[in-house]
């Protein structure tokens, strides 16, 4: 079995995913893109990868939004151009990275090992 080193990240790029997660949430919040039905709720940012160069990063979204899921991010990607501008003006970076963002699935996730824990069976067995 051959396993695969993990690469741990380093200072600087922990400060940038920092900075960029910050960034992009105060954008998010003030509601203002140039979107035509904008959103009805802000927009969340869960967490942000950056790749090893640091051109990468992926946004990952959360929202309450009843909207569905890709439509959330065809919007955000229509108005990528207008966020990083944004961006730039917040953070000053030599390069800019390259926004993609994504759903986050951690809620799903939580949401059915709570429904597992609260199920009868379970709740049954912390009885014994």
């Amino acid at each position: 079995m051959i396993l695969k080193r993990q690469k741990n990240k380093s200072n600087r790029s922990l400060k940038v995913i920092e900075v960029i997660k910050k960034s992009i949430s105060q954008i998010l919040l003030k509601n203002d893109l140039p979107l035509n039905p904008n959103f009805r709720f802000p927009l969340s940012v869960v967490s942000v990868d950056l790749s090893s160069d640091l051109r990468t990063a992926y946004v990952y979204i959360s929202t309450h939004e009843t909207i569905d899921d890709e439509e959330i991010i065809k919007r955000l990607d229509s108005c990528k151009k207008y966020i990083s501008v944004e961006m730039n003006l917040l953070v000053d970076l030599k390069f800019m990275p390259k926004l993609i963002f994504r759903n986050d699935k951690q809620i799903l996730s939580h949401k059915k090992i709570n429904e597992l824990l609260n199920s009868k069976k379970v709740q049954e067995d912390l009885k014994k």
